[in-house]
Parts: structure tokens; sequence; C-alpha cells
């Protein structure tokens, strides 16, 4: 079997989109496995976003710079659509992630700051380029 290039990269995305999703759903399991014992709204909030971090927001950026460096018509629009979902979506557990921890992480103010900017701000801004990218993307120019 051989696939060609066009194939390959939509295949390539898909693949990162999956790694994305699991690093996602890891974080619901912690969640679940949280809630299993004593926790709090602030722990199971901590376990979900645990997983968000710089890797997730380049493991989108990646499959955004896939769609825009291919030729036009090389990725189908459905996957297209989908790597926008999944920028949109990254982008909103980033920010969320950042604001868990600035608000309910029990370090000193710059302890907070820093974990913040390593890992949801990371992931939010990393992201949002991506879902920038696609929304304002020409194909023509």
């Amino acid at each position: 079997m051989t696939v060609s290039r066009d194939e390959a990269r939509e295949v390539a995305i898909v693949g990162i989109l999956i790694a994305i999703a699991l690093r996602v759903g890891a974080g619901v399991f912690q969640l679940i496995e949280e809630a299993t014992g004593a926790w709090t709204t602030a722990s199971l909030a901590g376990r979900f976003f645990a997983p968000i971090g710089s890797t997730v927001g380049m493991l989108t950026l990646a499959c955004v710079l896939i769609v825009v460096l291919s030729p036009s018509g090389a990725v189908s629009t459905g996957v297209i659509a989908a790597v926008q979902k999944a920028a949109l979506a990254v982008t909103a557990l980033g920010v969320g992630s950042t604001l868990y921890t600035l608000v309910f992480s029990f370090s000193d103010a710059l302890a907070k700051l820093w974990f913040a900017m390593i890992n949801g701000l990371a992931a939010a801004t990393l992201a949002g380029t991506g879902w920038w990218i696609l929304r304002n993307f020409d194909p023509d120019r």
C-alpha cells in the first residue's frame, strides 16, 4: 500500500489531532479518578487542566501549519474545519487552565504566574495563534 502526499498530510493531521485528544482525555480520566476519592471543585479542575500545556499548543499549531503550508485543495475542508475547531477548543482550555492556576493555586503570586506562563498561557497562545491564522488565511495570497 502506498500513500500520496495529500493523503500523508491528512493522516499526519488526524494523527496529531488524536494525540491532542489523548492529552485532553488524560485530564478527563484524572478528573474521574480524583472524583472517586475525597475531592473539591478546585482539585477536580486541577486534575482536568494538568495535561494542558505547551505540548498541546505546539501540536495544535503543527496541524494548522500543515494545513496552511499545503497546496490549495491538498487538505479536505472537513479536516480543515476539524483543525480550526481543535485550535479554538485548545485555546479555551489554555485560558481555563490559566485562570484556574491564577485563582485557585496555593502557591505565591510569582509561582502561580510562572506556572501559568509555561502551561495554560503557552497552550492558549500557540493554539490561539493557529486559530487566528486559519480564521484569517487567504489561500489565494
